[in-house]
């Protein structure tokens, strides 16, 4: 489904029941501002037991806004019924395109991208061939790693670290590792160090006689991000540099539905060699989201070109998450959200304040997995503030489980979040 178009959607079942069905009908459903179900109903008439069936001579009809955002996950219902018979089957459709993934946790995004969540190019230089951001040279030789400190807790995968390992060859891990593994492969997998992003995983050598690359660290305070640039390094032996760099962005401004930390890897120019890999592992190297490996990108991906971008992120396609640009105190200030209570087996309100400038606001729930799981859409911005009320249940009106979930409200110019508990 993509945005703008009215789609035909069909549906297969089995009567996996011991007695025949005289009539079944069936009728969909979804509660999405996003889509329009202009045609509900779907008839399968008589079914056997054990006979498969598929509505193709009555699909249901699904319009969707030319407004949708790409990827956007699209919660369904289907009530199946027949005489003294009901079943009910809940299911997702994405509009558009999605975006490579690992586990449904993180995300990645390419500048220039379909997505709302798609980053803007914007280097930062902190080698020695400036002064406004005065980073730190590590020196290094070839086949290096040095474990730094970082400035704030940065959390990747649920796991909190405080320190990050770099390497000479192209890579991060968090927490402290001894590794200065050369040889790149793919993601997942046991090579390599643990919880690494990978920015240009290959055989990178900075410390190369005559070469006037190295590798940079620089904490951003006012900006809330630590920032690691790889310049001028040469990719051994072609000769070729390699000029690229990893943003770390503080969890604690840059907020997002998990609490995860988003990632910013930037490339000045194109790679200059294509045996090499992109992407990021989990901690237990049993997951990942490889980009780029040995010439071949994932089925989602884009080329990365001179002046290229990716984020990773644990918003998913279409949930309209704050620009890696945005300014900590832009978001702090210009969005207030209040729960209360915010510890609740019940109803819960949501109060918030919006800039005065805004025209819009949209309110949704995430779990901590990243989904929505409740979209109250565009909400009252009379008076610059107002509240809704949430009785802890989804889009279908099914009562969620107790865990953590996020309300997360949206203007035009920023974004801002608060916890929910939901307990018995």
């Amino acid at each position: 489904m993509d945005p703008g178009e009215t789609v035909d959607l069909t549906a297969t079942l089995i009567n996996m029941g011991g007695a025949p069905l005289s009539n079944l009908s069936t009728t969909l459903s979804a509660v999405d501002p996003r889509v329009n179900i202009v045609d509900n109903s779907g008839a399968f008439g008589a079914m056997a037991v054990d006979e498969i069936k598929e509505n193709t001579s009555d699909p249901y009809v699904v319009a969707v806004s030319p407004t949708a955002p790409q990827g956007h996950v699209v919660s369904f219902r289907l009530i199946a019924t027949d005489a003294g018979f009901a079943d009910t089957i809940d299911f997702d459709l994405n509009i558009g395109v999605s975006a490579p993934s690992d586990t449904g946790r993180y995300y990645v995004f390419y500048s220039g991208g379909p997505h709302l969540e798609s980053p803007s190019f914007d280097w930062i230089a902190i080698d020695t061939t400036q002064t406004t951001y005065p980073g730190t040279s590590l020196n290094f030789y070839d086949n290096q790693s040095v474990t730094v400190s970082i400035p704030f807790t940065f959390t990747y995968y649920g796991n909190n670290y405080s320190q990050i390992t770099v390497c000479s060859n192209g890579w991060v891990a968090m927490g402290s590792t001894t590794s200065a593994d050369w040889t790149n492969s793919g993601i997942p997998n046991v090579d390599g160090p643990d919880a690494m992003i990978a920015g240009l995983w290959d055989d990178l050598d900075p410390g190369n006689s005559g070469m006037a690359g190295d590798v940079y660290t620089y904490h951003d305070a006012p900006n809330n991000r630590f920032i690691i640039e790889y310049f001028r390094v040469e990719h051994y032996p072609s000769g070729y540099e390699e000029n690229f760099e990893i943003i770390l962005l503080d969890p604690a401004f840059y907020t997002t539905p998990t609490g995860d930390g988003e990632i910013i890897v930037q490339y000045l120019n194109a790679m200059q060699q294509d045996d090499n890999t992109v992407g990021i592992e989990t901690p237990d190297q049993f997951f990942g989201i490889q980009y780029f490996r040995d010439a071949v990108y994932h089925p989602l991906a884009a080329e990365i070109t001179d002046g290229f971008a990716l984020r990773y992120t644990t918003f998913k396609p279409g949930q309209t998450g704050v620009d890696e640009h945005d300014t900590p105190s832009l978001v702090s200030s210009r969005i207030m959200l209040n729960v209360r209570p915010s510890v609740t087996n019940g109803l819960v309100s949501i109060g918030y304040e919006i800039p005065a400038a805004s025209e819009r606001a949209d309110l949704s729930i995430y779990s901590t997995d990243g989904r929505m799981v409740k979209d109250f859409g565009q909400v009252s911005v009379i008076g610059h503030q107002s509240s809704v009320m949430w009785d802890g249940c989804d889009n279908l009106g099914r009562r969620l489980p107790n865990g953590i979930y996020f309300a997360r409200l949206d203007t035009q110019d920023a974004s801002g979040t608060a916890k929910i508990i939901l307990v018995d």
